[in-house]
């Protein structure tokens, strides 16, 4: 059964029960995406999975579709990235849960019952966004116009090589 995402998540609830969510967002919706991106406009698909694996950890699978409008930190012009970030999470109440769960999971240790979908969701986006988001060519206003000759300047030191030369 698909369906909106609630904005709280009750993870044992929707674990149990099997539940998958899919729903349409926009930027301006996570308000920590939205002061890294300018197209706040823009749709953010996301679809979530969620169900108890080894009987009692609860797991969310899903992913997260996107297109941001970040500065280049090249030539700091609007740079547009696709963003596709999967992912597979457990939570565990204690380590020794985790010893029996497939590989595949990256475990959390959480003993919260429920928390925000907005702020859940931001987490996973914001782990998949660049360090340094740049075009994938060479930006024109980056590439350096002067000669190498043209930017060589004085050495600042060269009047006390001159001083030293008298002695």
């Amino acid at each position: 059964m698909k369906q909106g995402i609630p904005e709280i998540i009750k993870l044992f609830k929707f674990a149990a029960k099997g539940l998958i969510f899919s729903q349409q967002y926009q930027v301006k919706d996570f308000p920590r995406i939205s002061k890294l991106a300018s197209n706040s406009e823009s749709p953010v698909a996301v679809k979530v999975n969620f169900s108890l694996e080894e009987g009692r950890i609860p797991c969310i699978k899903g992913e997260v579709k996107l297109d941001l409008a970040l500065t280049c930190q090249r030539c700091l012009n609007e740079v547009s990235v696709h963003l596709t970030p999967k992912f597979q999470l457990a939570f565990l109440k204690n380590e020794q849960q985790g010893e029996k769960l497939a590989p595949c999971f990256e475990t959390i240790l959480n003993a919260d019952e429920e928390f925000s979908t907005i702020e859940f969701i931001t987490d996973e986006v914001l782990i998949s966004v660049p360090m340094t988001p740049m075009h994938e060519h060479e930006c024109v206003s980056y590439q350096d116009t002067l000669p190498a000759e043209a930017c060589k300047r004085e050495n600042p030191f060269a009047i006390l090589e001159q001083l030293k030369n008298k002695k």
